[in-house]
């Protein structure tokens, strides 16, 4: 009776051993390998971290912008674009077309981006889809009213309508600006409009809310503001 007790204990304590019954100082040495796993990016941890957060941020703002139906078309764009100041964007029009560049302004009922030697002006209604490309360039500084001139802060305060509607950045600032008012600062210059496939250049010599007037090379000719795909200004 002892003996088949010392028996199924060993029995069992075979069975428990996890080297199938080959003795430890048998195994094969394992060769050490390196475990470094491939860079993500040239880019130091801290600044790693930095953009990966920028860019979840922005996935969500634009992950907002697909699905909000709530908003108008510019209270939704307006509120999209904020979150992608200083991010170069791919936009993609009414016809398939797409415009890149470096958000710098999102107004009323346009975005401005930035290119290395010209400026573009997209309205909102010619956006047909907006996607990030996850690059990050200085942004300009924010628009900051604590340190404003003295005579400057008494005027916004006694004569707050008038000082804001002689200044667009101030519009800006305060109320978004629309389109037909940012174009004023380009009144005499030389700009390139896009109307469905055809590219207009021509100096900018009158403009109202609804419309703006090119003088061309040999015509002038008036152009619809709902019709503009994008503008074009040189810096």
């Amino acid at each position: 009776m002892g003996n088949k007790r010392i028996k199924k204990k060993r029995q069992k304590k075979q069975m428990q051993k996890p080297d199938f019954f080959i003795p430890k100082k048998c195994f094969p040495r394992r060769a050490v390998s390196p475990e470094l796993p491939s860079p993500e990016s040239c880019l130091p941890l801290e600044k790693r971290e930095e953009v990966d957060e920028k860019i979840a941020e922005t996935n969500r703002l634009l992950l907002d912008l697909a699905l909000d139906d709530n908003r108008s078309i510019q209270e939704t764009f307006q509120r999209a674009f904020d979150g992608l100041i200083g991010l170069e964007v791919e936009i993609i029009n009414p016809l398939n077309e797409t415009i890149s560049g470096v958000v710098m302004r999102a107004a009323y009922d346009f975005i401005l981006l930035s290119r290395e030697d010209y400026k573009i002006i997209v309205p909102y209604e010619q956006i047909e889809s907006v996607k990030s490309s996850g690059y990050y360039s200085e942004q300009l500084p924010k628009a900051n009213l604590k340190n404003i001139d003295p005579h400057l802060r008494r005027k916004l305060t006694f004569q707050f309508g008038k000082v804001v509607a002689s200044s667009p950045e101030l519009i800006q600032l305060f109320f978004k600006i629309p389109l037909a008012v940012y174009l004023l600062l380009f009144v005499d210059q030389t700009i390139k409009v896009r109307v469905g496939a055809v590219l207009f250049e021509g100096v900018l010599v009158n403009l109202n809310k609804e419309s703006i007037v090119l003088k061309l090379a040999n015509d002038t000719r008036i152009i619809s503001i709902r019709n503009i795909g994008h503008i074009l200004i040189s810096k």
